[in-house]
């Protein structure tokens, strides 16, 4: 799941510094400056998305991961127990 959100992450960095520099470089598919500027800013928002879902992943990652450290059944070995101290 670490991976996943990893992989959103960097995409959705990916993609909004491509917008960033099809925007400086004044490039774009539309014939119109407002469709130009209406696409960057779903591109930006796409963007957003992506960052925002790797986040999310990332997160449910760390709390199963710490979920599993405090469910975790103690061995033996770990130390001493009640009867010993």
């Amino acid at each position: 799941m670490r991976l996943i959100g990893q992989s959103l992450m960097v995409l959705g960095v990916a993609l909004g510094v491509l917008v960033a520099l099809a925007m400086l470089a004044h490039l774009g598919p539309g014939s119109s400056w407002l469709i130009n500027v209406a696409l960057a800013k779903l591109s930006l928002l796409g963007a957003g998305g992506l960052m925002g879902a790797g986040a999310v992943a990332i997160r449910l990652d760390n709390r199963e991961r710490s979920n599993n450290l405090l469910t975790r059944p103690e061995s033996e070995d770990d130390g001493p127990d009640s009867s010993e101290l």
